[in-house]
């Protein structure tokens, strides 16, 4: 039995009761992909700790991608989201010095 994972997911503003899961692309013009994660603080991490989620199993997250045209799920991508660090261009210091960089995920919401 696969394993069951956190999937992020947005809810229905108007209070239905509806979720849909959230979605990513690794870059502009890249495919969609699912998210989903091991940990709920893997989600946060990732998203926010804002993020609502449920729990699903892979197998059953591509059932609901792949009507959508979508065969891949990303495991615990590092950071999903169209905010990156701020940084002050103005300091006096490499902008870039003790920075950790990721590869950045952009919600399908942003499109």
């Amino acid at each position: 039995m696969d394993a069951l994972l956190f999937v992020p997911v947005r809810v229905d503003a108007h209070g239905g009761g509806f979720a849909a899961v959230r979605t990513a692309r690794s870059g502009a013009g890249q495919e969609r992909v699912g998210l989903a994660f091991t940990g709920e603080d893997r989600l946060h991490a990732a998203l926010g700790s804002t993020q609502r989620w449920i729990r699903l199993s892979r197998p059953a997250l591509l059932a609901l991608l792949r009507p959508l045209g979508m065969e891949n799920v990303r495991i615990d991508p590092h950071y999903v989201g169209p905010e990156m660090p701020v940084v002050d261009l103005r300091q006096e210091e490499p902008v870039l010095v003790g920075m950790r960089r990721h590869a950045q995920w952009l919600p399908d919401e942003v499109w």
